[in-house]
């Protein structure tokens, strides 16, 4: 804004007398003519000179009194608290290095990719676009999953003790229930007395939960360090999980096998994509895909993962019924985009398996009241549980050999946010 100085400038008049000055003429007739008497010149009166004003007393300066602050609310728990970060620079880079490094052998998650199996779903998103490497996938998802949502295991859900209608369940999320702490005696109930794992790794585990649900209430108070450390904890959990899952072995002879065998016509598996059939799993189930493992059936456990990612991004939307070829290419894509949210949000089913079950056996027994369970809203969630109890995809978080759930923690714990 500019600001104008005006002058004020004061005229004072001066008064002047003219005065004539006339001289005698003679003239023929012999007598003069005489000047009239001269006036008395018109003085003006100089102005009186004001009296001088009284010196006012100094008054102290008013002070404005400085208010109270005001207490800043406490976020409600819904929906849960979302701070902006910087993702792929604060998240995705420094873990995807940090991860690469542990298995230094591979360096898979910061590979940059080509696109030469490219789907629809490695290129519909916008906010992903240029950002071509596992790491950044895995990341940006698990920041969807900060947000509020209902997986839609309508399908399943009875199955476990919960409504098949998804509208009546309460919301899940990486950060709305707090983790459920775990002991030898809660470890029985979830995982069953032959998956319990050694006091060591008790002791990684609650190591874990505590990190998690330190980040957690930071981040629901909108403090946007707690924020970035929790989706790095959640990041690395997930990126340790696929090299648990897929990465070490994505590019061996038997996986270059296994997709000339089932693979579509034109169809070349993309570097850093896994095929594995498991001899032990049933026909339906035994053909695995891609950083989590997902089979290639629509009607299977990728399901409800479809139905999330058209719930979530309607303008990409995916065929809920596609065919076995289309569930490679999409399992198989290059990027590995669904791949990601579907092992993500796996993550976001048996949570809300977990918190609308009313049976005992579904959930942590943090959340039970005798034989019964708690209210929703005073539950807490846990990614160590059994699959036939909460519907839970990944071996490791079920101990099933005796020795991945040490393992992937390890990697977890090597460099904890």
């Amino acid at each position: 804004m500019k600001h104008h100085t005006y002058t004020l400038r004061r005229w004072g008049r001066i008064g002047f007398v003219l005065m004539s000055t006339l001289v005698s003429i003679p003239t023929a007739h012999g007598f003069s003519w005489r000047p009239p008497e001269e006036k008395p010149p018109v003085v003006t009166p100089p102005a009186p000179t004001p009296a001088p004003q009284p010196t006012p007393t100094p008054q102290p300066p008013v002070t404005t009194p400085t208010p109270a602050p005001t207490p800043v609310p406490t976020p409600p728990r819904e929906p849960a608290g979302e701070t902006p970060i910087e993702i792929f620079s604060d998240v995705s880079y420094p873990v995807g290095l940090s991860v690469d490094n542990y298995y230094s052998s591979y360096r898979e998650l910061l590979e940059v990719r080509s696109n030469a199996q490219n789907v629809n779903a490695d290129s519909c998103l916008v906010d992903v676009k240029g950002k071509d490497r596992f790491s950044d996938r895995i990341t940006f998802f698990v920041n969807e999953m900060m947000k509020d949502q209902r997986p839609q295991v309508g399908s399943i859900a009875s199955l476990f003790g919960a409504s098949s209608t998804v509208a009546n369940h309460a919301p899940v999320s990486l950060k709305r229930f707090p983790m459920c702490n775990v002991t030898v005696a809660s470890l029985t109930h979830t995982l069953g007395s032959g998956k319990v794992p050694a006091q060591g790794v008790i002791d990684k585990m609650n190591t874990f939960v505590n990190a998690y649900n330190k980040h957690r209430t930071g981040s629901l108070k909108g403090d946007v360090k707690s924020e970035i450390a929790l989706n790095r904890l959640w990041t690395r959990f997930m990126s340790c999980l696929s090299y648990a899952e897929s990465l070490t072995t994505a590019d061996t002879k038997t996986s270059e096998n296994v997709a000339l065998k089932v693979g579509p016509s034109g169809y070349r598996k993309p570097a850093g994509v896994k095929f594995y059939e498991d001899a032990l799993q049933p026909q339906e189930s035994r053909l695995n895909i891609g950083l989590y493992q997902f089979t290639p059936t629509a009607g299977g456990n990728v399901n409800p993962c479809l139905k999330s990612w058209n719930s979530s991004y309607p303008s990409c939307a995916l065929p809920t019924n596609a065919s076995q070829a289309q569930m490679i290419q999409l399992l198989g894509s290059s990027y590995q985009t669904f791949n990601a949210f579907c092992g993500t949000h796996k993550l976001l089913q048996t949570f809300a398996i977990q918190v609308n079950t009313t049976k005992a056996s579904a959930t942590h027994t943090a959340n039970l009241s005798g034989s019964s369970t708690k209210p929703t809203n005073d539950r807490c969630v846990t990614p160590f549980i059994k699959a036939g109890k909460a519907y839970n995809h990944f071996g490791p978080l079920q101990n099933s050999t005796g020795s991945n759930l040490n393992s992937l923690l390890t990697c977890v714990l090597k460099d904890l946010p």
